[in-house]
């Protein structure tokens, strides 16, 4: 049954018999959609083609295509304005397909001395439990040794940190590296090119030079490229645990590949690196970092990346640097360091530093003590869980301000990891913790002394027994 035939059948059926949809598929042996389409179109109007835009165009762009087969759609588009075209650019992709003929790519093989040339990018690995985390690689292009490292994020100070990663990892720095156009490289490249300035002064610190690839040109880094697809390969047949899980078990497989025969070299690529000719590493370090600015709020806060971070009051309404690291954070003001925090990488988090707002609390002492509270059961969940456990309101008040009084003395890291000892000992008192930090205990309530001691050496001579006969 030819088209006509079928379309003519179907309107039968439906206006005439009046059988349903289902009906008329089951009867013909076609499927719904198709019976849902011819019933859609007016009678008489299949295979009238709508009239185009370029329909008076068409001869022209065909002999266009004859004295140039591999003109592109841009250029027709350009040209035909002057026509007084005015239609859209689709309408000419569309238009010109069949007649477009594309250009069969070749390339030429790389080949690189030893210590020429690393390759380096970054990838995105999806994972049920961890989410999106960023993976840095970095391949020396003679040898094909590999190394890279995971991130949750791929922001500047990561990019640092993983050079910096790989670096150590082959003790040295090829002579040239070759990137994609990412932000971290190169900011623009029209009408002038513009390199970061930071990664600049990164790439004249270690001494390499910069390659920057063409736009859409993968085959230029095809050694990172084709490390990538092999590592793709090795991530979703594997599961991790955590960040930590997945950067030990991807440098196993990593050491497994560098000590594997490459198919082209017919070496490992161990075995070639001691024949790379690399640049010696500085004996100075460079720090992983970037630094933004930011201005301090009322409240004594400073956001980054959704999160709030506390600095002492006395900054409030200054501009302060923030020195952001992969880790940590450190705001400084001027050429000094205010303040320290970890690093969050969760969203709309406040992290504070008690004693930051020690200059508020002394102004109101009736406040002051649920304060210092609320912000060490804030602080952690060990130190909730340990103040949770004290008898009533005013030992849990007493213990959060010794724990504050410590934090003058101590660092955080070490109070809080004593404090989820004791959690873990079932034992919740402050004289514990006292004696884990090697702390005399303290005392209530001692006798009053002179200020000079001396006078309590007293001497006096002592009596005969023969004194007292004599009064009874």
């Amino acid at each position: 049954m030819d088209d006509e035939s079928l379309i003519q059948r179907v309107l039968h059926l439906r206006q005439v018999e009046k059988l349903s949809q289902r009906q008329i598929a089951l009867t013909l042996g076609i499927g719904r959609k198709r019976v849902r389409r011819i019933l859609k179109e007016p009678p008489g109007t299949k295979g009238i083609p709508n009239e185009s835009i370029l329909d008076k165009y068409a001869n022209l762009i065909i002999e266009w295509y004859k004295q140039h087969p591999h003109i592109r759609a841009t250029q027709v588009f350009d040209r035909l304005k002057s026509y007084g075209y005015t239609g859209g650019y689709s309408t000419i992709i569309r238009f010109t397909k069949p007649y477009r003929v594309r250009r069969p790519e070749a390339f030429h093989p790389l080949t690189f001395l030893p210590g020429q040339e690393a390759q380096v990018d970054w990838f995105f690995f999806n994972h049920e439990r961890l989410g999106q985390v960023a993976g840095f690689v970095y391949i020396l292009a003679y040898s094909r040794y590999a190394w890279g490292i995971f991130y949750p994020k791929t922001s500047f100070e990561f990019f640092l940190a993983g050079h910096l990663e790989c670096f150590k990892q082959i003790q040295g720095v090829a002579h040239c590296h070759r990137y994609d156009n990412i932000k971290s490289v190169i900011i623009k490249r029209e009408p002038v090119m513009e390199y970061n300035a930071q990664f600049l002064d990164f790439a004249r610190f270690f001494g390499f030079t910069i390659h920057v690839c063409n736009p859409y040109s993968g085959n230029e880094k095809g050694r990172v490229e084709r490390l990538i697809r092999d590592i793709r390969g090795f991530l979703y047949t594997e599961n991790f645990a955590d960040i930590k899980d997945l950067n030990r078990k991807f440098h196993l497989w990593l050491q497994r590949r560098n000590e594997t025969i490459h198919r082209i070299t017919g070496k490992a690529p161990k075995e070639l690196l001691s024949q790379e000719r690399l640049i010696a590493l500085p004996k100075q370090e460079y720090l992983a970092r970037r630094i933004i600015q930011a201005i301090v709020t009322k409240t004594a806060l400073i956001e980054f990346e959704t999160n709030k971070y506390s600095v002492p009051s006395t900054c409030v309404g200054k501009t302060v640097e923030i020195l952001v690291y992969p880790e940590r954070l450190e705001i400084a003001l001027g050429a000094d360091i205010v303040s320290r925090h970890r690093r969050c990488f969760d969203k709309h988090r406040m992290i504070q530093n008690p004693l930051h707002s020690e200059s508020l609390l002394e102004l109101t002492p009736q406040f002051k003590m649920h304060r210092i509270e609320q912000l060490i059961d804030q602080m952690d969940t060990s130190f909730h869980e340990f103040l949770l456990h004290q008898e009533d309101d005013l030992s849990r008040q007493k213990v959060a301000y010794e724990l504050f009084v410590l934090m003058r003395t101590h660092s955080r890291e070490m109070i809080i990891s004593a404090i989820r000892q004791l959690n873990s000992m079932r034992c919740f008192k402050i004289k514990a913790l006292h004696s884990l930090l090697n702390l005399p205990e303290t005392q209530e309530g001692h006798s009053l002394w002179p200020q000079d001691k001396n006078l309590l050496n007293l001497d006096y001579q002592q009596r005969s027994l023969t004194d007292y006969d004599e009064l009874i």
